[in-house]
């Protein structure tokens, strides 16, 4: 494909943050940028004096590479490759910002949806993921409990429109249930668009866990426990309770048991991989690796059960591949997910196609609609 004309330009995503656009084509992207970030996960924008002067540096940088890209024959991937080099300079953000619009911008000249070029240019078999929705939230993104998520996901077999609908569904009844178990409640939203309310995290589980069984939903969390630990154990604030590393095990453990939790993501901080597979030894869902892997395959431990794949932290879709493909050699669910300063592009939808994950994490209906439409438009594959 040729590189026929481009912009760049600051755009805002949902957390009201300078975020980059990139425009090849007239095909644009802007990746998203996270809250509860790993430490193994790189740069979203190279270094500056503040948030906005880093953008602004990837935005000078993201237009001397299109101009020098202007008017060659070129395949997104071998450019993106070649790009992997200029991360520092462009940050992950800035070069998926120029890679996402290149491959855009390739399947629109193959003729090709986005997700079956994507899947055809790196041999991957596409399928329809599940979404997983968190419903209500707490942590960092907000809310009275220390949990970051509380998430749900159909069980049931159906098509992506009979799925997206029950979630939705679901969503709007929990908002009725929660005003009546919680006097406090008054419809607030995460960042995510999770329902944020005062009680504890059992007895939300509670509420949640019967109305997932009213809707055939299976139940899941984000602990998000990076955000828990001090360096030495880990701190429940809203519970008042602290917690070494083999008690933080065994309360994930009987929490699970008692709701039916199917789903459980970094329940030990990012650094703790043999406390992940003894967990997962000793439940019957499975443990999930966000921070503990940063979607980088050198980080990958046999013996957990799903890795998040989140591609800006990894700062570029071949090396996101790569982490996905070994992922799968390990036996390892794939969970495709967003992050809270999201935007208003959907390649996250097509990738998660393309890729054949198992799971695709994007908020809940609510203000969370970009991904869940798009999903909708693709339609089942």
């Amino acid at each position: 494909m040729r590189v026929r004309d481009y912009s760049v330009r600051l755009v805002l995503n949902s957390k009201a943050e300078p975020n980059l656009e990139v425009c090849v084509n007239g095909f644009c992207s802007s990746p998203p940028s996270g809250t509860s970030t790993s430490t193994k996960e790189v740069r979203a924008w190279p270094s500056g004096r503040n948030l906005l002067d880093s953008v602004r540096k990837a935005k000078r940088k993201a237009e001397e590479v299109l101009e020098n890209l202007k008017g060659k024959d070129m395949e997104p991937k071998e450019v993106e490759e070649e790009l992997v080099g200029e991360r520092e300079t462009l940050g992950g953000n800035g070069l998926l910002s120029i890679s996402l619009s290149l491959y855009k911008a390739g399947a629109a000249e193959a003729g090709l949806p986005l997700w079956r070029y994507l899947s055809e240019l790196f041999g991957t078999r596409p399928s329809v993921p599940k979404p997983l929705e968190n419903f209500v939230g707490g942590g960092k993104h907000g809310g009275g409990f220390d949990v970051q998520e509380v998430l749900l996901f159909p069980e049931f077999k159906g098509s992506i429109e009979e799925w997206v609908l029950t979630l939705s569904e679901a969503y709007r009844d929990l908002k009725k249930r929660l005003s009546r178990a919680d006097p406090s409640f008054r419809g607030a939203l995460t960042l995510e668009s999770a329902f944020v309310v005062g009680l504890s995290l059992r007895d939300v589980l509670a509420i949640v866990k019967n109305l997932a069984d009213d809707y055939s939903l299976g139940l899941g969390m984000d602990v998000a426990a990076s955000d828990l630990f001090d360096g030495n154990a880990y701190v429940w604030e809203s519970e008042g309770v602290v917690r070494d590393r083999e008690a933080q095990i065994d309360y994930i453990e009987e929490v699970v048991k008692d709701f039916g939790v199917y789903y459980v993501e970094d329940p030990l901080h990012e650094d703790d991989g043999e406390g992940f597979v003894e967990l997962q030894r000793r439940i019957d869902g499975i443990v999930v690796g966000d921070d503990l892997f940063a979607t980088n395959v050198r980080y990958l431990i046999p013996g957990v059960g799903g890795i998040i794949i989140k591609y800006n932290q990894r700062g570029s879709i071949v090396e996101t591949v790569e982490t996905v493909e070994e992922a799968r050699k390990l036996g390892m669910k794939i969970i495709v997910s967003h992050r809270s300063g999201e935007t208003e592009d959907a390649f996250l939808s097509h990738f998660a196609v393309a890729m054949g994950a198992d799971f695709a994490k994007v908020g809940a209906a609510g203000i969370r609609v970009v991904k869940l439409n798009e999903f909708l438009r693709i339609g089942d594959v």
